[in-house]
């Protein structure tokens, strides 16, 4: 298998695509050195992770071609036997469909600084943008590596089995794959533009193409994924073997922070004034976020085997709270050192451990997935309470903004738990709590305008 014949090339393709978490400074170093040198060591950063993963879909296609029974997938889907033309089916329903994905979104990052939304702006934000992209698509494969690029698929192991075991087919929905690419492509440019602080219109038609993709992309994936789980109603009890459906649920998390929320709010709080009451708007925000994340997780644990029993939910909620809020407390260090050129810098780096903070946790754990509906409830917290708490802003009226998300939340809670599957239920619907928040400081925007207009 690939992993025998060639072990170096993961260890390789990992730490290029860790090169791309910071491509900026390691492009900007690559141009003080020597020009020969320097111009072999920019092709590699920058298409050196394509050309390994080609080459792994290229081994996977001569696997399946020769019908390879050292691969444990061959062994177990299709057997000794001639080649069929519907064998080619498993690169994408089986373990070369991460594959495709990857390569598809890695091609896409390079050619990024061509996209026709921003072909007016200038040479230096298209390459921002390209640079934004790499470094979500880097974060989403470093993540996920071990989940989507199991040791099982690329080396043999002690014993194969004799016969087939499993489906020919694969397990992999074609249209689930599609469209979590998809997901994975128009999430890499939310987070671009989140993430730029500065605008021109070329990122402005950015923000309206991407929002109308994600709005189109989100309902379908959902219906897809919410009827997938019903034919594994006990997902959650071995979750380190159903990996796969739950990163794509840590994926939706991404979109739902990031086209909800970061976005929006990115050109929503540059109204914000100068901060008065802003001490007090952060303390709450984190003392709310203290008790949502424990009563929230211990709530989704206790509702799902094995924490039905005994209090063991308690000492996991306790976990996961440990390991969300070292994130929180890391992240408000940054502003300190001028990663503060939000409206809110400490807010913003809230907001992006909370929509990033649980996929970086299931590396360590599994259970991190029962964090994800706190996050889906702080998430439009954080919207509305610089503006209710902070002394300086005309605050919108709570009888139609802050009574009713309360009651939105609690209504999508209360539905969730009675529920055959609480954390699946809940997941699907909590991104709506963050769309009223959003679109209520949005109209409560306008009439402030409309009010200093007259």
């Amino acid at each position: 298998m690939l992993g025998d014949e060639s072990p170096l090339i993961f260890p390789v393709l990992l730490i290029l695509l860790s090169t791309w978490l910071i491509p900026r400074k390691i492009e900007h170093y690559l141009e003080k050195i020597p020009p020969q040198v320097g111009k072999l060591g920019t092709f590699l950063h920058r298409f050196g992770p394509i050309m390994l993963v080609g080459f792994m879909i290229l081994d996977r296609i001569k696997s399946i071609y020769q019908r390879d029974i050292s691969y444990l997938e061959i062994s177990q889907r299709l057997g000794p036997g001639e080649f069929q033309f519907s064998d080619l089916t498993l690169l994408v329903t089986g373990d070369g469909a991460p594959e495709i994905v990857l390569f598809s979104l890695l091609l896409f990052a390079t050619l990024s600084h061509n996209l026709p939304s921003i072909a007016s702006s200038s040479n230096e934000l298209k390459r921002t943008v390209q640079h934004r992209i790499m470094t979500y698509l880097a974060f989403s494969t470093l993540v996920s590596y071990w989940i989507f690029f199991p040791e099982s698929a690329y080396f043999e192991p002690s014993s194969l089995p004799i016969q087939t075991t499993l489906s020919k087919h694969g397990d992999y929905s074609f249209f689930v794959v599609l469209l979590t690419a998809f997901l994975l492509l128009v999430n890499s440019e939310l987070f671009a533009i989140t993430t730029i602080t500065s605008s021109d219109t070329g990122l402005e038609i950015l923000i309206k193409r991407t929002r109308f993709k994600m709005y189109l992309i989100l309902p379908c994936l959902i219906y897809l994924l919410s009827n997938s789980v019903q034919s594994t109603q006990a997902w959650w009890m071995n979750i380190s073997q159903n990996g796969e459906f739950n990163m794509v649920l840590f994926f939706l998390l991404h979109s739902f922070g990031l086209v909800f929320v970061t976005v929006p709010s990115k050109i929503n709080e540059s109204f914000l004034q100068h901060g008065d009451g802003r001490s007090n708007s952060l303390t709450f925000q984190l003392s709310v976020s203290v008790v949502i994340f424990f009563v929230i997780s211990s709530l989704f644990l206790i509702n799902h085997e094995p924490f039905d029993e005994g209090n063991g939910y308690i000492l996991q909620s306790s976990w996961l709270v440990v390991g969300i809020f070292g994130l929180i407390s890391f992240s408000l260090i940054l502003p300190n050192f001028g990663f503060d050129s939000a409206a809110r810098p400490e807010l913003w780096w809230i907001r992006m451990v909370l929509v990033f903070g649980p996929s970086i946790m299931f590396i360590f754990t599994p259970y991190a997935i029962f964090i994800v509906p706190s996050c889906l409830l702080l998430l439009p917290i954080s919207i509305v309470q610089p503006w209710i708490i902070e002394t300086d802003v005309s605050s919108p009226s709570s009888a139609k903004v802050l009574f009713p998300l309360i009651g939105l939340m609690i209504l999508i809670l209360s539905f969730s738990i009675f529920t055959e599957w609480p954390l699946m239920t809940f997941i699907m619907l909590g991104w709506l709590p963050s769309l009223f928040a959003v679109k209520s400081v949005e109209i409560h925007l306008k009439h402030l305008k409309v009010s200093d207009a007259i």
